[in-house]
Protein backbone atom coordinates (compact mmCIF):
# COMPACT_ATOMS: atom_id res chain seq x y z
CA UNK A 1 0.00 0.00 0.00
CA UNK A 2 1.41 3.38 -0.93
CA UNK A 3 1.77 6.21 1.55
CA UNK A 4 -0.96 8.08 -0.28
CA UNK A 5 -3.36 5.17 -0.03
CA UNK A 6 -2.62 4.65 3.64
CA UNK A 7 -3.38 8.29 4.39
CA UNK A 8 -6.74 8.09 2.67
CA UNK A 9 -8.19 4.82 3.90
CA UNK A 10 -10.37 4.28 6.96
CA UNK A 11 -9.64 0.85 8.39
CA UNK A 12 -12.05 0.76 11.31
CA UNK A 13 -15.43 2.26 12.24
CA UNK A 14 -15.47 5.20 14.65
CA UNK A 15 -16.56 4.87 18.24
CA UNK A 16 -19.31 7.50 17.84
CA UNK A 17 -22.48 7.55 15.77
CA UNK A 18 -21.78 8.79 12.25
CA UNK A 19 -24.15 10.26 9.71
CA UNK A 20 -24.33 9.77 5.95
CA UNK A 21 -24.60 12.78 3.65
CA UNK A 22 -25.57 13.22 0.00
CA UNK A 23 -24.17 16.00 -2.17
CA UNK A 24 -27.15 17.76 -3.75
CA UNK A 25 -26.04 21.15 -5.10
CA UNK A 26 -23.14 23.55 -5.38
CA UNK A 27 -20.39 24.54 -7.79
CA UNK A 28 -17.13 23.01 -8.93
CA UNK A 29 -14.65 25.63 -10.13
CA UNK A 30 -11.84 24.70 -12.49
CA UNK A 31 -8.69 26.40 -13.69
CA UNK A 32 -6.46 25.04 -16.46
CA UNK A 33 -2.86 25.55 -17.50
CA UNK A 34 -3.70 27.14 -20.83
CA UNK A 35 -0.02 27.42 -21.79
CA UNK A 36 0.48 23.68 -21.35
CA UNK A 37 -2.63 22.92 -23.36
CA UNK A 38 -1.54 25.34 -26.09
CA UNK A 39 1.78 23.51 -26.30
CA UNK A 40 -0.11 20.40 -27.45
CA UNK A 41 -2.36 22.31 -29.81
CA UNK A 42 -5.38 22.96 -27.59
CA UNK A 43 -6.68 26.51 -27.18
CA UNK A 44 -9.71 27.26 -25.03
CA UNK A 45 -12.17 28.95 -27.38
CA UNK A 46 -15.48 28.85 -25.55
CA UNK A 47 -17.64 27.82 -22.61
CA UNK A 48 -21.34 27.09 -22.39
CA UNK A 49 -23.83 26.89 -19.51
CA UNK A 50 -21.19 27.76 -16.93
CA UNK A 51 -21.37 29.87 -13.75
CA UNK A 52 -19.02 32.25 -11.93
CA UNK A 53 -16.04 30.45 -10.46
CA UNK A 54 -14.41 30.73 -7.05
CA UNK A 55 -11.51 33.14 -6.67
CA UNK A 56 -8.36 32.00 -8.52
CA UNK A 57 -10.36 29.75 -10.83
CA UNK A 58 -11.34 30.11 -14.47
CA UNK A 59 -14.83 28.68 -14.86
CA UNK A 60 -17.56 27.18 -12.69
CA UNK A 61 -19.93 24.25 -13.25
CA UNK A 62 -23.18 23.74 -11.36
CA UNK A 63 -23.69 20.43 -9.57
CA UNK A 64 -26.85 18.76 -10.88
CA UNK A 65 -29.57 16.57 -9.30
CA UNK A 66 -28.13 13.47 -10.99
CA UNK A 67 -25.43 13.54 -8.31
CA UNK A 68 -25.38 10.49 -6.03
CA UNK A 69 -22.09 11.14 -4.22
CA UNK A 70 -22.35 10.03 -0.58
CA UNK A 71 -19.97 10.19 2.35
CA UNK A 72 -19.91 9.78 6.11
CA UNK A 73 -18.62 12.27 8.65
CA UNK A 74 -16.82 9.42 10.39
CA UNK A 75 -13.28 10.50 11.21
CA UNK A 76 -14.01 13.78 9.44
CA UNK A 77 -14.73 12.40 5.97
CA UNK A 78 -15.20 8.93 4.54
CA UNK A 79 -16.25 8.49 0.93
CA UNK A 80 -18.97 5.88 0.47
CA UNK A 81 -19.54 6.03 -3.27
CA UNK A 82 -21.33 7.64 -6.18
CA UNK A 83 -20.35 10.57 -8.36
CA UNK A 84 -20.78 14.36 -8.49
CA UNK A 85 -22.54 15.31 -11.73
CA UNK A 86 -22.27 18.73 -13.37
CA UNK A 87 -23.67 20.71 -16.28
CA UNK A 88 -21.74 22.99 -18.60
CA UNK A 89 -19.00 22.55 -21.15
CA UNK A 90 -15.80 24.03 -22.56
CA UNK A 91 -14.62 24.00 -26.16
CA UNK A 92 -11.11 23.82 -27.55
CA UNK A 93 -10.10 24.97 -31.04
CA UNK A 94 -13.77 25.59 -31.86
CA UNK A 95 -13.97 21.84 -32.47
CA UNK A 96 -13.54 19.70 -29.34
CA UNK A 97 -16.24 20.16 -26.70
CA UNK A 98 -16.18 18.34 -23.37
CA UNK A 99 -18.43 18.81 -20.38
CA UNK A 100 -21.22 17.67 -18.09
CA UNK A 101 -18.31 16.47 -16.02
CA UNK A 102 -18.62 13.71 -13.45
CA UNK A 103 -16.30 13.37 -10.47
CA UNK A 104 -16.08 9.77 -9.31
CA UNK A 105 -13.76 7.41 -7.47
CA UNK A 106 -11.95 4.26 -8.61
CA UNK A 107 -9.65 2.44 -6.21
CA UNK A 108 -7.62 1.07 -9.12
CA UNK A 109 -6.62 4.62 -10.09
CA UNK A 110 -4.90 5.30 -6.76
CA UNK A 111 -1.18 5.96 -7.22
CA UNK A 112 1.55 7.75 -5.33
CA UNK A 113 0.20 11.04 -6.68
CA UNK A 114 -3.44 10.32 -7.53
CA UNK A 115 -6.19 9.97 -4.93
CA UNK A 116 -8.43 7.68 -7.00
CA UNK A 117 -10.86 10.50 -7.71
CA UNK A 118 -11.20 11.31 -11.40
CA UNK A 119 -13.02 13.68 -13.78
CA UNK A 120 -14.94 12.19 -16.69
CA UNK A 121 -16.44 13.89 -19.75
CA UNK A 122 -20.03 12.65 -20.05
CA UNK A 123 -21.09 15.06 -22.79
CA UNK A 124 -19.49 13.29 -25.73
CA UNK A 125 -16.41 11.12 -25.29
CA UNK A 126 -17.20 9.41 -21.94
CA UNK A 127 -13.44 9.52 -21.41
CA UNK A 128 -11.67 10.16 -18.13
CA UNK A 129 -9.81 13.42 -18.69
CA UNK A 130 -8.16 14.05 -15.35
CA UNK A 131 -7.03 12.21 -12.25
CA UNK A 132 -7.34 14.16 -9.01
CA UNK A 133 -4.36 14.63 -6.70
CA UNK A 134 -4.77 13.98 -2.98
CA UNK A 135 -6.79 17.06 -1.94
CA UNK A 136 -4.93 20.04 -0.50
CA UNK A 137 -8.21 20.94 1.18
CA UNK A 138 -10.86 18.43 2.19
CA UNK A 139 -13.23 19.69 4.83
CA UNK A 140 -16.80 19.18 5.95
CA UNK A 141 -18.51 22.08 7.72
CA UNK A 142 -20.92 20.07 9.84
CA UNK A 143 -23.00 22.99 11.12
CA UNK A 144 -23.92 24.12 7.60
CA UNK A 145 -23.46 20.73 5.92
CA UNK A 146 -21.06 22.10 3.29
CA UNK A 147 -18.31 20.01 1.73
CA UNK A 148 -15.12 21.71 0.51
CA UNK A 149 -12.68 19.86 -1.73
CA UNK A 150 -9.75 21.38 -3.60
CA UNK A 151 -7.05 19.53 -5.52
CA UNK A 152 -4.77 19.68 -8.52
CA UNK A 153 -5.74 17.89 -11.72
CA UNK A 154 -3.45 15.48 -13.56
CA UNK A 155 -3.69 14.60 -17.24
CA UNK A 156 -5.06 11.05 -17.34
CA UNK A 157 -3.52 8.23 -19.34
CA UNK A 158 -6.63 8.27 -21.52
CA UNK A 159 -6.44 12.00 -22.25
CA UNK A 160 -2.70 11.84 -22.92
CA UNK A 161 -3.29 9.08 -25.45
CA UNK A 162 -6.03 11.15 -27.09
CA UNK A 163 -3.61 14.08 -27.34
CA UNK A 164 -1.07 11.80 -29.00
CA UNK A 165 1.57 12.33 -26.32
CA UNK A 166 1.64 9.69 -23.59
CA UNK A 167 4.49 11.54 -21.88
CA UNK A 168 1.89 14.06 -20.71
CA UNK A 169 0.16 11.49 -18.48
CA UNK A 170 0.38 12.41 -14.82
CA UNK A 171 1.35 16.02 -15.48
CA UNK A 172 -0.40 18.78 -13.55
CA UNK A 173 -2.78 20.60 -15.91
CA UNK A 174 -4.89 22.62 -13.49
CA UNK A 175 -6.94 22.47 -10.32
CA UNK A 176 -10.54 22.10 -9.18
CA UNK A 177 -12.46 23.30 -6.15
CA UNK A 178 -15.84 21.87 -5.16
CA UNK A 179 -18.08 23.71 -2.71
CA UNK A 180 -21.13 21.51 -2.24
CA UNK A 181 -24.28 21.68 -0.20
CA UNK A 182 -25.24 18.36 1.32
CA UNK A 183 -28.06 16.78 3.27
CA UNK A 184 -28.13 13.95 5.75
CA UNK A 185 -29.82 10.79 4.51
CA UNK A 186 -31.13 7.76 6.39
CA UNK A 187 -28.70 4.88 6.41
CA UNK A 188 -29.18 1.55 8.22
CA UNK A 189 -26.48 1.23 10.88
CA UNK A 190 -25.43 -2.20 9.65
CA UNK A 191 -24.77 -0.90 6.14
CA UNK A 192 -22.94 2.14 7.46
CA UNK A 193 -20.76 -0.06 9.64
CA UNK A 194 -19.83 -2.20 6.65
CA UNK A 195 -18.82 0.84 4.61
CA UNK A 196 -16.76 2.26 7.44
CA UNK A 197 -14.99 -1.00 8.09
CA UNK A 198 -14.02 -1.23 4.44
CA UNK A 199 -13.14 2.42 4.10
CA UNK A 200 -13.03 3.69 0.52
CA UNK A 201 -11.55 7.15 0.97
CA UNK A 202 -11.02 9.34 4.00
CA UNK A 203 -9.24 12.35 5.32
CA UNK A 204 -9.09 12.60 9.08
CA UNK A 205 -10.31 16.14 9.48
CA UNK A 206 -13.33 18.30 10.18
CA UNK A 207 -12.47 21.83 9.13
CA UNK A 208 -8.69 22.08 9.28
CA UNK A 209 -6.87 22.00 5.95
CA UNK A 210 -4.62 19.24 4.75
CA UNK A 211 -1.18 20.56 3.91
Amino acid sequence: MTATTAALVVVAPPSYAASVFLVNSGVTSVTLDTELLASVGLSLTGADNTVPAADRFLVGFNITPETNFTFSNANGFTLLGGAIAHEGSVTFNDALTVGNFSIGFDQTRVTENASGLFVRDTLDTEAILFDVVTPSELAFEEAEEILFLEAELLISDEFAEFLGNTDLAGGVVGAARTEAMTSAIPEPSTILGTFLAGGLLSAVRRRTKLK
